[in-house]
């Protein structure tokens, strides 16, 4: 939830194989996989990596770097192909129970960890609870699984997943990084350990993970016995590179000045204000995708004043001028986001919501007069009762970038000018997490990466608050989201399923939960010698296909 742009790995698309309808559905191997090619090539891959993670554990993490950098180490039980369809991999093939609440999956035959420990139904049931004990402190995965009973080892290669209730993104939650898999013996040994990353970490990708150094770098080699990638890569067998190093460079500058120095052959997350230059510079390329899920987000606490009162905090809409911070802090490559969701992402609706983002001063002082704050200080921010109209912002300096600090004081600037003061909170990861837990904040900004509509259920239903598996930021309590968050859910109509993540989004602008500032894209420049380089369905560093020339 602390990233730069806090996009983390949710739910894809919506498919046919994801609809339960009132037959069983099977999904079966895909005959159209390309050709095999299990030359290895060689060479390693230095990667300039924007964020470090919050854990090297994606059960337990919260941070998108987390999903994409163990993407190579921890593999799922399906992939997710770009046109979002859902493919088999380490599951050849599966089934789901007419009422939707048991996926049955047949396990593919060969796979193995890393440390030589089979694949196996054992693993997948090892895993799923580890994923829902409640030592993990699960930040997404848990979410991922929705209404999770328990997982049935019918056999070696055969696992039922059971459910409580239809939870219709499941099989798309499958796909995701954060429902990977680690060696039954990780788990058994070193549970409390794999945080930490580095050799704790194993799991059946073409990578192993070697080794990590905090704040600085980690180290990825290729297994040579790999042979089980999923239709959806270009290519099968080993990993083409020996090796990726991925060196953790949070300041932008430094990661530019890496990439244009030649330390390192690809960078992520290039700020806006370095694009142009980089795409003029011979020899380099910048690889951009829109970025799915939910826009980078100012999230104002309804649960405690001064956000509970709606009338604040449609003056504070009103207050911001979105597209003037958009334009100037990222200078035309960014716009300005006007819906809970991405227009990139899978029933995003946004043009309903542009009525509402009317820039007003004179709105915004109205509302803020109507709702009692007429006075004001020595330093001019609006008083009622004699108290300051003041709300908290905590942030993680670690998992902010520059740009969004630099809106986050735009922002700053903008509520100055109708006498609301916003105070800029810097805390450490653990004190961010304990002061949202407990709600002790007043607005809280991040992004979310996902391409599929459920994820508005981790952010605004009443039952995903921080703490407690979901990120609710606005501490939202609306019984009518609810209900149709859940219905959403367990429909088997995908029509009706698109209608009710509409209602979502409109009640969300209509009250005014949250406002989302711009819609970004994931930008890796990478030098000519490094070849194959693609962003995945949810905009990440495919590092499988990649050489080096």
């Amino acid at each position: 939830m602390y990233t730069r742009r806090r996009f983390l790995r949710l739910p894809v698309t919506l498919t046919a194989a994801a609809v339960i309808g009132p037959a069983v559905l099977t999904a079966c191997s895909d005959s159209s996989a390309p050709p095999s090619a299990k030359s290895a090539g060689g060479g390693t891959l230095r990667y300039g990596a924007a964020v470090e993670p919050d854990s090297w554990d994606p059960h337990a993490a919260s941070t998108a770097v987390t999903g994409r950098l163990l993407r190579p180490v921890l593999e799922s039980l399906v992939a997710i192909a770009p046109d979002g369809t859902v493919k088999p991999w380490l599951a050849e093939s599966w089934t789901v129970s007419p009422d939707g609440l048991t996926y049955t999956f047949t396990l593919r035959s060969g796979v193995t960890f890393s440390d030589g420990t089979p694949f196996d139904a054992a693993a997948v049931k090892a895993n799923f609870e580890h994923v829902t004990a409640a030592k993990t402190a699960s930040k997404r995965a848990a979410g991922l699984l929705g209404p999770y009973q328990e997982t049935e080892v019918v056999d070696p290669r055969t696992v039922a997943v059971h459910l409580t209730a239809p939870h219709a993104s499941f099989l798309n939650s499958a796909g995701s990084t954060f429902l990977g898999f680690h060696s039954p013996v990780a788990l058994r040994d070193h549970a409390g350990d794999l945080s930490s990353g580095g050799a704790f970490v194993v799991g059946t990708g073409p990578f192993t993970f070697e080794s990590v150094t905090p704040g600085q770098q980690a180290v990825f080699k290729r297994r040579s016995d790999y042979d089980w990638a999923p239709p959806t890569a270009a290519h099968q067998g080993p990993a083409k590179l020996e090796s990726i190093v991925v060196l953790l460079l949070k300041e932008d500058a430094s990661r530019v000045g890496a990439l244009t120095s030649g330390q390192v052959d690809a960078a992520e997350l290039i700020p806006a204000n370095r694009l142009a230059g980089l795409r003029g510079r011979n020899g380099v390329e910048v690889v951009r995708k829109a970025v799915p899920g939910v826009p980078y987000t100012y999230y104002l606490n309804t649960a405690r004043a001064p956000f509970d009162d709606p009338r604040t905090r449609q003056a504070v809409r009103h207050a911001i001028d979105f597209a003037g911070i958009v334009k100037g802090v990222f200078q035309g490559e960014y716009e300005q986001a006007w819906g809970p969701l991405a227009p990139s992402t899978p029933g995003a609706e946004p043009s309903f919501a542009k009525p509402a983002w009317e820039y007003s001063k004179e709105k915004a002082e109205k509302l803020l007069d109507e709702a009692g704050w007429t006075g004001r200080d020595a330093d001019g921010y609006r008083t009622r009762d004699g108290k300051r109209l003041t709300a908290e912002q905590p942030y993680v300096q670690t998992f902010v970038s520059a740009q969004n600090h630099t809106f986050d004081v735009g922002v700053q600037d903008a509520l100055k000018q109708v006498g609301i003061e916003l105070k800029l909170v810097p805390l450490d990861s653990a004190g961010s997490i304990g002061r949202t837990g407990k709600g002790d904040y007043d607005v809280f900004a991040f992004a979310w990466q996902g391409s599929d509509p459920v994820l508005l259920g981790s952010l605004y239903h009443s039952k995903s608050q921080f703490g407690g598996g979901g990120a609710n930021g606005s501490r939202v309590k609306d019984a009518e989201i609810d209900g149709w968050l859940d219905e959403a859910e367990a429909t088997v109509d995908a029509e009706r399923r698109a209608e009710l993540y509409r209602r979502v989004q409109r009640k969300i602008v209509e009250q005014a939960y949250s406002f989302p500032a711009y819609i970004a894209t994931m930008d890796v420049a990478r030098h000519g010698k490094v070849n194959g380089l693609v962003l995945d369905v949810d905009a990440n560093t495919d590092f499988y296909g990649i050489g080096v020339a």
